[in-house]
């Protein structure tokens, strides 16, 4: 009997931005909507780990994450946070899982004194499963 080890792939250095990026772009998924647990991925394993769970009524609105092979000023990849409907419905998916988006903007905003744009994406459910 003989077993294969492959080797890992790596959610932010072995994923492209997206062929069609800027236009639609890859969207690593790091904590799903409506969570109330932060996970974080981890820039040396590409694992994803909790950093922290909201103790507050507050949870995630839309799923969070981050755009592959990028780097903004404070040494993360660009944030995103993708919206996304099925039949109407906000969806929510697992967390370091990726999918195709349209970015529909840009949040510009402050964490601490250092600049911490988020990205805001249209993520759509397409007929036979799959997003686009």
């Amino acid at each position: 009997m003989s077993f294969y080890r492959g080797t890992a792939s790596h959610p932010w250095h072995d994923l492209s931005p997206g062929v069609d990026a800027p236009d639609v772009v890859h969207a690593v998924i790091e904590i799903p909507r409506g969570s109330k647990v932060k996970y974080e991925l981890d820039k040396d394993t590409g694992l994803c780990y909790v950093d922290r769970i909201l103790y507050s009524s507050v949870v995630y609105p839309h799923n969070y994450g981050f755009i592959p092979k990028t780097l903004c000023e404070d040494a993360d990849p660009l944030d995103v946070l993708v919206l996304m409907q099925a039949g109407g419905r906000l969806e929510s998916v697992v967390p370091m899982c990726f999918l195709r988006a349209k970015p529909i903007g840009v949040m510009q905003m402050l964490d601490q004194g250092e600049q911490d744009d988020k990205l805001p994406l249209a993520g759509r459910m397409v007929a036979g499963g799959g997003a686009e």
